[in-house]
């Protein structure tokens, strides 16, 4: 849930028709396409397991100010609240739920992004003699505290989004506060390059969070899911969430992609630094008659995008989302895959070819199982863990095409962490911890922190 940097400039939008080169204005040359991470990680007390509060001596202010104070960040306040640090390319902002997240700047390849995430992870793991309490895990949900436990973070945002989709999804609210994610941004050289990519994200994405699915304790103990943080998402605001099945289909554009997003309710609009609630009229209808004295702008459209939250959206380039938080040997894993099977066409209709036989009947129900099942639920009548296996191989092949005069190593090596802990295990992350809790069922929070820990 990005966070809004301002701009005093205001862009006015006289109708639809502004918005037609939008998506096609933000292509690449291929020469040019970069690789991006953005990173979620849990702090909780180190004893406990339980979130750590926002507020307080401990909290997560106070450790984006000493972040700010030692590494040379700029603090973003919120009405004198510190809600985000800034430096050059590099963003940590804070989720919901105190949720600590680094955006990092886009990346030439894996090799690079695995660079940011010791650096980001060492940062905050040299915070240990100011917060001894406190841990930092890598879990796709909160593993003892509950939605009603985690203090909010004090962001404007937040508070008009919690209090829009509170009547919109059951679990709207567990979404914002306990849930943790990795997510990687590709560029796209054209409009048929960038839906093709979309179209194979939202494809395989079931598949996808399966093999990598990594929630499967919470509120102390296990919680009778793989993957809880997706069975969250599936009961939250269907209008800005999930899969939009209609762009499954071939041949879809821009000019569609845009009219889903003009349908899609706002959240709100910011104007000389106040946030003004929309009230959920679309930005279709926003930017056809106005709200009050508001007229559209390019500024409130871009805002609008990032209140999308699909398994896979479109920006200025693609975001691909629908994973569980992983340790810190999968995170380059996960990047590596997906660069694998989107930065190269053909590799992309041989992604679709090994789906191709599922109906959308079948495309639905194993989107509603994998939250139980993993990887022993089934599309159609095929094992998701045989497609899985499949994709690995695809993006394997596809990164050895992938190297460069400058970088000659083969980002597959990161997958080879895959094949090793997943694929030739037959067991998720989720597995694999169910499996060592099990071995052991009275274990105390402080042995389950230490094994999700990033150090």
């Amino acid at each position: 849930m990005s966070t809004f940097m301002g701009s005093k400039a205001q862009t006015p939008l006289e109708s639809e028709e502004s918005l037609g080169r939008y998506f096609q204005d933000h292509a690449k040359a291929k020469s040019r396409q970069l690789v991006g991470l953005e990173l979620e990680v849990l702090g909780v007390h180190a004893r406990t397991g339980r979130a750590l509060a926002y507020s307080g001596p401990e909290g997560i202010e106070n450790v984006l100010k000493t972040l700010a104070q030692r590494f040379g960040y700029e603090t973003v306040l919120d009405h004198g609240r510190s809600i985000a640090l800034r430096r050059r390319d590099a963003m940590i902002s804070l989720e919901p739920g105190g949720q600590v997240e680094l955006s990092a700047p886009p990346a030439l390849n894996v090799f690079e992004i695995e660079g940011q995430i010791r650096q980001f992870f060492s940062e905050l793991t040299s915070l240990k003699s100011d917060f001894p309490e406190n841990a930092w895990i890598t879990f796709g949900i909160q593993p003892y505290s509950l939605r009603e436990e985690i203090e909010w973070v004090p962001k404007t945002r937040y508070k008009i989004m919690a209090q829009h989709m509170s009547t919109r999804g059951s679990l709207s609210h567990d979404m914002m506060k306990c849930t943790a994610t990795n997510q990687v941004n590709f560029d796209y050289q054209d409009e048929e390059d960038a839906m093709e990519s979309l179209r194979v994200a939202l494809s395989i994405t079931s598949i996808v969070t399966a093999l990598f699915a990594n929630s499967p304790f919470s509120g102390g103990a296990p919680n009778g899911f793989l993957t809880r943080r997706l069975e969250i998402w599936n009961h939250t605001d269907p209008a800005r969430t999930g899969i939009p099945w209609k762009f499954l289909e071939p041949g879809k554009t821009f000019r569609d992609y845009l009219d889903f997003m003009l349908e899609m309710p706002m959240f709100f609009i910011v104007r000389e630094g106040n946030w003004i609630p929309m009230q959920g009229r679309t930005f279709r209808s926003f930017l056809k008659s106005g709200y009050e004295n508001w007229q559209a702008t390019l500024e409130d459209f871009e805002l609008h995008l990032s209140t999308s939250f699909p398994e896979a959206r479109i920006k200025q380039y693609l975001e691909v989302r629908g994973m569980d938080c992983q340790s810190l040997s999968l995170i380059p894993a996960v990047a590596a895959f997906w660069k694998g099977l989107l930065y190269r066409r053909e590799t992309k209709r041989e992604a679709l070819k090994l789906v191709e036989f599922a109906t959308l009947a079948d495309r639905v129900k194993l989107h509603q199982e994998v939250p139980r099942l993993g990887l022993t639920a089934r599309l159609g009548n095929r094992p998701i863990f045989e497609l899985a296996r499949d994709l690995v191989d695809l993006s394997c092949e596809s990164l050895s095409y992938q190297t460069t005069q400058a970088e000659t190593r083969s980002e597959c090596v990161f997958l080879k962490k895959i094949r090793s802990e997943i694929i030739e295990t037959r067991q998720s992350p989720a597995e694999q911890f169910l499996a060592w809790y099990r071995e052991k069922p009275v274990r105390n929070p402080a042995e389950i922190v230490d094994r999700l820990a990033i150090g």
